[in-house]
């Protein structure tokens, strides 16, 4: 099963996640410690995996004594994981096509398909902002490791920066935050001069700079703020690397 785990994970699921699906897939209902057995998982990890695999719309749970946990039809999620490749290819070129009647001339979008380039790319565009700053993402801990400093470096030159995440995360100071669910894609807006959208799990991504691209793609991150839910953000001071800004 591993090339199965690598294909879930491919989807947006972490290891255990994509674990812990395949277990419950092969019992079609089961609690936390069935499926740490099955899985060979520790069971605080089974019991997480499985909340998360819930919210994430893979699996639905019943509120009996013990809690039993069925998975959702493994054809339903191919349909639901190729919509969402292809709505996050879709919204890219309506905003491209869109752009594109009234530029001088087409731009070339630039497609990344590596997950370490587009992590690069991430942060090389942040590295970039001089005015305004906005990310699409689904679960901002998993990036965080990748730009909190740089994130916490442009907090400290008064650079907005505004995250539209799925689940309240841990943030440098000064960032905003709001929630909404379900978040399809990956999307980065910078100074509207530079755009990117690209998976969940980073695998690929479409990314160009052009001003009026961007000024386009603004008007969608805009009406996405607005109509996503404000929340108290925790923020995490800190220390500064200098290298970053290097």
């Amino acid at each position: 099963m591993e090339k199965t785990t690598r294909v879930l994970r491919g989807l947006g699921l972490t290891e255990y996640e994509a674990k812990a699906y395949i277990a419950l897939a092969s019992l079609r209902s089961a609690t936390p410690k069935d499926i740490a057995n099955i899985s060979k998982i520790p069971y605080p990890s089974a019991y997480d995996a499985l909340k998360t695999l819930t919210g994430k719309g893979w699996a639905e749970v019943s509120m009996g004594r013990p809690r039993l946990y069925r998975p959702l039809s493994p054809e339903l999620m191919e349909r639901e994981s190729i919509k969402a490749v292809e709505n996050a290819f879709k919204e890219l070129k309506q905003v491209y096509d869109a752009a594109r009647k009234r530029a001088e001339k087409p731009e070339i979008i630039y497609t990344l398909s590596n997950r370490g380039a587009v992590i690069t790319r991430i942060r090389d565009m942040l590295l970039r902002a001089q005015g305004e700053i906005t990310i699409v993402i689904p679960n901002y801990s998993e990036l965080a490791p990748h730009i909190d400093q740089i994130l916490n470096l442009i907090s400290f030159r008064g650079i907005r920066v505004r995250i539209i995440t799925e689940v309240p995360p841990v943030v440098p100071r000064k960032v905003e935050v709001k929630l909404r669910k379900p978040i399809l894609a990956v999307d980065l807006l910078i100074d509207d001069k530079e755009a990117l959208i690209g998976l969940r799990n980073y695998s690929v991504c479409g990314w160009v700079r052009n001003p009026t691209i961007a000024k386009h793609f603004k008007e969608f991150l805009d009406l996405l703020w607005e109509n996503s839910t404000s929340v108290k953000t925790y923020e995490q001071p800190i220390e500064v690397d200098k290298r970053v800004s290097k």
